[in-house]
């Protein structure tokens, strides 16, 4: 198995990419991208909205705007459709930045997890820094109960198989070096992206810990991840587990 040795990054030289996908939203979009220009400042390098070519006038429009008023904020429309794992690979191949920042735009990820993912990997030297919603201090509010329970067999089965202490390992909330972004060779198409993202840098012995972050239900648009869906988290994991993780050139 390959390894990414990376050298430590220093905190002053921190520059954040984030990748945005959208499809619907509209109001939490302005929500988000605001809070991350307002409260990352000149640590924000870009911000890469990957939009969705089925995205209603609404959406497109909230994203010109926020593109037309800050130019760290780029439109990018997804090529591949559809898929959350299709966008959010989009996304990597456009960043710059030293950091790639994984956020939602439905306003179901909680903003200020960003800040304590930041705190922690200058404190740590991480090269991972995952938003845990099984921490104490985070949890879920308007969750599915059978989901729920879903999702914590599915931590306490991929922890063991991965042997990490990390606990919430299909989140797609995260913050991550931009080497593991753009070096690894993504499959995810869909939801199941959520999880790569976080196993295979593992796999290729990322330095990793999580936050506690809370998770909220939307409460604009409709969630794409079906429950059915959610079991494609487990091909995705147990093809990472048993298989060498494909490295790209950058």
């Amino acid at each position: 198995m390959p390894r990414l040795e990376l050298p430590p990054l220093a905190p002053a030289d921190y520059r954040i990419s984030v990748v945005l996908p959208v499809y619907a939203e509209t109001d939490t979009v302005r929500e988000v991208a605001r809070w991350l220009i307002e409260r990352l400042g000149a640590s924000l390098h870009q911000i890469v909205i990957v939009i969705s070519p089925k995205s209603g006038e609404a959406s497109r429009r909230v994203c010109e705007e926020l593109a037309a008023a800050d130019p760290r904020v780029s439109i990018h429309v997804q090529q591949v459709n559809p898929g959350l794992g299709n966008a959010v690979r989009e996304g990597f191949r456009h960043v710059t930045g030293n950091l790639v920042l994984n956020i939602d735009s439905d306003g179901e990820m909680e903003n200020e997890t960003v800040s304590r993912m930041l705190e922690a990997m200058r404190a740590r030297g991480l090269d991972l820094v995952l938003a845990s919603r099984w921490m104490r201090g985070g949890g879920f509010s308007g969750y599915s109960s059978l989901k729920y329970v879903l999702n914590w067999c599915f931590q306490q089965v991929f922890r063991v198989l991965f042997i990490t202490r990390v606990n919430d390992l299909t989140y797609g909330f995260k913050l991550m070096r931009a080497e593991y972004a753009r070096r690894i060779a993504w499959e995810g198409t869909l939801h199941e992206i959520a999880c790569e993202t976080t196993l295979k840098p593992i796999r290729l012995g990322a330095r990793a810990a999580a936050v506690p972050s809370r998770w909220t239900a939307r409460t604009q648009g409709q969630s794409k991840n079906t429950f059915w869906r959610t079991f494609r988290y487990v091909g995705m994991a147990l093809k990472i587990r048993f298989k060498n993780v494909r490295l790209v050139d950058s």
